[in-house]
């Protein structure tokens, strides 16, 4: 058998974009890393995890997932069917991670205004690797990749990350964590049995679910709040006459990256952007999806308009997740009640 063509593998990974619209559900499983979930093909000798604000595909044949299609950020997995030609011409399958992965590097050498970047020895779920980074040109565009090649039982294997060159940098992190979550196994993955579907969750009484299944978490309104439009963000609001409102987003955050480290970063942003910012009261300890958050209350000037905000702040997984309200100052306190539950019942995936 042959190693796989270099157009073979820019086919697998545009296939897994544009076909990544089903997400696969986190299974209820002390495997799975906290704010993860599978992006496994049943079948491999492998678990790999990414993010549960990724989308997943298994469906194209390829486990893993994007997060962006207009960045082009996406990571993959896959065995690679590969045996050094013996001198009769035949399989030798005695073929070392050095052959695989020096067969690879002349692949990718031929691909548009190839360049090479970084190359090192790594390990893969403790395993012997090389890891490599690289950019080439596909399409209009220049693509990042990093690789990271491996052979475990005899079998050869390829993870790939590729995002836009502008994007490559923002999710080193969240990269660096996948590759420490990869679990190489005895037996093939058998599938979740919770595919396609999440867990079922009771909403609290009065309240309706607001968020969809593309995020980590599910905010609850209440009922008599109004749903609203907000790029990358779940918004709502209190009334059409009224609009005071709340809005929770999840960031992508380096490792290690604390509430505090969040909020001095975008304090800083405040007091450089916002007009009359201040910050009213000292931060308070509490509590959001079951994690330790601190509220944080503050004031600024727009358009000759004064706001009052109230951030509630908590580290889930990989993610920074923010709950944000805001409203006039003469009906910040009308609703702080209702913020307050809306806080206690958010809940994450799992």
């Amino acid at each position: 058998m042959k190693h796989p063509t270099v157009s073979r593998l820019i086919c697998a990974l545009l296939a897994l974009c544009l076909l990544c619209g089903g997400l696969v559900a986190c299974k209820d499983s002390s495997e799975i890393p906290e704010g993860y979930q599978y992006a496994t093909c049943k079948g491999e000798y492998f678990l790999l995890f990414v993010p549960t604000q990724w989308t997943v595909n298994t469906e194209s044949g390829v486990s893993g997932g994007c997060y962006s299609l207009m960045e082009g950020t996406a990571v993959s997995m896959t065995e690679v069917p590969f045996d050094k030609p013996s001198a009769e011409g035949e399989a030798d399958t005695t073929a070392t991670l050095a052959d695989f992965f020096a067969a690879h590097m002349a692949e990718i050498a031929t691909m548009k205004d190839y360049k090479a970047e970084k190359e090192f020895d790594a390990t893969l779920g403790s395993y012997k690797a090389k890891d490599i980074t690289y950019s080439a040109v596909i399409g209009e565009d220049t693509y990042r990749y990093r690789q990271v090649l491996t052979k475990v039982a005899g079998r050869f294997y390829l993870f790939t990350y590729s995002s836009k060159a502008d994007s490559f940098d923002r999710w080193l992190d969240t990269v660096d964590e996948i590759l420490t979550n990869v679990v190489f196994t005895a037996y093939p993955f058998e599938g979740s049995e919770d595919e396609k579907k999440l867990p079922e969750v009771e909403t609290p009484a009065g309240m309706k679910l607001v968020t969809d299944n593309d995020v980590a978490y599910r905010f609850f309104a209440p009922e008599s709040w109004v749903i609203g439009d907000a790029e990358a963000a779940a918004l709502v609001y209190a009334s059409e006459t009224d609009r005071s409102n709340v809005t929770v987003m999840g960031y992508a955050a380096p490792d290690g990256y604390s509430v505090a480290n969040y909020w001095e970063d975008t304090e800083k942003y405040y007091k450089d952007t916002l007009k009359d910012y201040a910050l009213t009261g000292d931060p308070i300890q509490s509590e959001m999806g079951g994690k330790k958050a601190t509220v944080y209350e503050y004031t600024y000037s727009l358009g000759g308009v004064t706001y009052k905000c109230r951030q509630s702040i908590c580290v889930f997984g990989y993610m920074i997740v923010v709950m944000t309200y805001t409203a006039l100052p003469e009906n910040y306190d009308a609703h702080v009640g209702e913020v307050e539950k809306m806080q206690a019942e958010l809940t994450f995936r799992r």
